[in-house]
Formats: C-alpha cells, sequence, structure tokens
C-alpha cells in the first residue's frame, strides 16, 4: 500500500514526472520509486521533492488513517 500522496499531487498539479525530477535535482528512478513502491525518502530528498512542489512535506510523505471508535 502507498505510504504518500506524491503520485496524486503531482499528478493534481499537472506535473509531468520528468519535471518534478528536474526540479527537485533528483533522478526519474528515485520518484517511481517513491510513487510506485510507497518509498518514504531520506529528509534531504524529501524536502527537495516538496519544495519543487512547493508544499509542505507532511501533506506529501505523512498521510495518516482516520481511526474510528
Amino acid at each position: 500500500m502507498n505510504s504518500n500522496k506524491l503520485r496524486v499531487i503531482r499528478k493534481e498539479i499537472g506535473m509531468p514526472l520528468s519535471e518534478l525530477a528536474r526540479r527537485a535535482k533528483v533522478s526519474r528512478t528515485t520518484i517511481t520509486e517513491i510513487e510506485l513502491h510507497g518509498r518514504i525518502p531520506k529528509g534531504d530528498i524529501m524536502l527537495s521533492i516538496s519544495a519543487a512542489l512547493n508544499k509542505d512535506p507532511r501533506e506529501i510523505f505523512f498521510i495518516q488513517d482516520a481511526i474510528q471508535e
């Protein structure tokens, strides 16, 4: 199961994967691993991806499931 919303957010703003990789200064493979396999990147990569999307890292990478009691 995916543990981040990177792909959803990237698609919502209409940014191609290659453009995100370029802006974040990471490889396309890194973005693909994060999007498809739910990998949580190390801090520096997380921050550069967040900056490239102009989003708070928590909005992209830290998903909390709502627990109903």
